[in-house]
């Protein structure tokens, strides 16, 4: 594949996991108000979620990033 495909895919994935925070902060109510209404192990397992998939854009998409950049050493063209 072309490298810019690859380091554009890469930032577009490490992308969609930093709107996956901006998303969570926006959506999830603060810690303060899931105490108030007494959900507060499902406001941790929320963001637990939300950490879990932002680990997994972020190495995702440097493996991607890299592969574009051929320091991947299965990905470099023949």
């Amino acid at each position: 594949m072309n490298r810019n495909v690859w380091l554009m895919a890469g930032l577009v994935v490490i992308a969609l996991g930093l709107v996956n925070v901006v998303m969570g902060t926006r959506m999830v109510p603060t810690m303060a108000v899931a105490t108030e209404r007494g959900t507060l192990a499902g406001w941790w397992l929320i963001w637990i979620v939300i950490g879990l998939v932002v680990i997994s854009a972020v190495s995702l998409g440097g493996f991607l990033v890299a592969a574009g950049l051929g320091k991947v050493p299965e990905t470099r063209a023949k």
